[in-house]
């Protein structure tokens, strides 16, 4: 499952959403978790993103929303960056299932 993330980690209930992949994890389902849009500033947070790697997650960053709002350089360590190409990949071949939350 890939867990498309937009919303801002201020305005979205972002623990929900951290449950529901914890839960796929645990059923042996692999998860990853795209930050587009303002969710990547979600992902300048060091407890986050560990939390995010720790629990067995992909992590990932859009290039070009992070370059946008002044994040790249910011972002943590274990977020794999990727640009639209990667993305469509992800979405196309790496992943069975796409839960959008924008």
């Amino acid at each position: 499952m890939l867990i498309i993330l937009g919303k801002s980690p201020f305005v979205g209930d972002y623990a929900s959403i951290l449950d529901m992949a914890l839960r796929a994890v645990q059923k042996g389902e692999k998860v990853g978790v795209m930050h587009i849009h303002d969710s990547c500033a979600a992902l300048t947070s060091a407890e986050y993103s560990k939390r995010l790697v720790d629990a067995g997650l992909d992590a990932y960053a859009l290039k070009a929303d992070c370059e946008a709002r002044g994040l790249l350089k910011k972002i943590k360590k274990g977020v794999k960056i990727v640009d639209y190409k990667d993305w469509v990949r992800l979405v196309m071949d790496e992943y069975h299932r796409i839960v959008s939350w924008i």
